[in-house]
């Protein structure tokens, strides 16, 4: 989610717009839907793919806590709230939804009249799928597994998840990397929940990909921007019920689009707004 500009996708020359989502980053849009499908949530079913997108960035340095929280909820200085309401002074009727990082912060969900926002209690969204595992279990999918050199691309897939989980969860101790390894499966889980709760699993998974591809010496197989992709690949069971409480609510705002009977057209024409927030990169 590193995307570093602000999209903002709206029309407001028609009184029918009644929906204005903001997600967290240019391609939550896609890793929503993606585990909107996999965990059979009824919003897969009735997703709008017309609806406008507001990406939302922290771009300034940190300071103090509450110019924090504004800035990272606004791209270019520009809060979500902000501008939701401006849409709201034109349109009465808006609805709006944001789901954004909470970037290791502790943010609290808010309700604000028309506009609910909702943060992920982990440090993205992210966060709830990526796992070695899951890593592990992509690379040796993309790679053949039938020829001479499977041995090989196994230890080098094996190799790269050792170095980048070692740098990056458990900060270059390699001593508590073991000890995690050496672990049964369920605390292995935990441990894993724990160490990466405010780390940004995005970058990590990107680093993976990227040490992998000098290993076999090509192409990265996965870049920062596709990691819905690894979405198919994850186990059910291992995906939090916070993710259904975030469709819940993204499947209402849909919900009121339908009863209301909006028209929407894709293409820069009449359409709801959706905003995502593509983290501090």
């Amino acid at each position: 989610m590193d995307h570093k500009e602000s999209k903002i996708q709206h029309s407001c020359g028609s009184q029918r717009i009644c929906r204005a989502d903001y997600v967290g980053g240019g391609t939550d849009v896609d890793m929503l839907r993606a585990l909107a499908e996999r965990m059979g949530h009824p919003v897969a079913s009735i997703w709008d793919e017309r609806i406008n997108t507001f990406y939302v960035q922290n771009n300034y340095p940190q300071q103090d806590t509450q110019a924090e929280l504004e800035r990272v909820q606004g791209g270019f200085g520009v809060a979500p709230r902000e501008h939701f309401n401006g849409l709201r002074n034109l349109l009465p009727d808006l609805k709006g939804l944001a789901i954004l990082d909470n970037d290791g912060q502790n943010r609290q969900d808010r309700n604000e009249g028309a506009l609910e926002t909702r943060y992920w209690r982990r440090y993205e969204v992210e966060n709830y799928f990526i796992t070695p595992d899951l890593l592990r279990t992509y690379a040796r999918n993309e790679y053949p597994s039938d020829d001479s050199l499977a041995d090989e691309t196994h230890s080098s897939i094996e190799e790269a998840l050792a170095e980048v989980i070692t740098e990056q969860v458990f900060d270059g101790a390699r001593n508590d990397y073991q000890a995690w390894t050496n672990s049964p499966p369920d605390a292995m889980r935990l441990v894993w929940e724990a160490k990466t709760e405010r780390r940004k699993l995005s970058t990590v998974a990107e680093e993976f990909f990227r040490k992998l591809a000098a290993r076999m010496g090509g192409a990265m197989l996965l870049t920062k921007g596709e990691l819905h992709r690894l979405v198919p690949l994850a186990p059910t069971a291992g995906l939090s019920s916070e993710i259904t409480q975030k469709l819940d609510c993204l499947a209402v705002l849909f919900a009121v689009g339908q009863m209301r009977d909006e028209t929407v057209t894709s293409g820069g024409a009449d359409v709801g707004t959706l905003a995502t927030d593509p983290g501090n990169g």
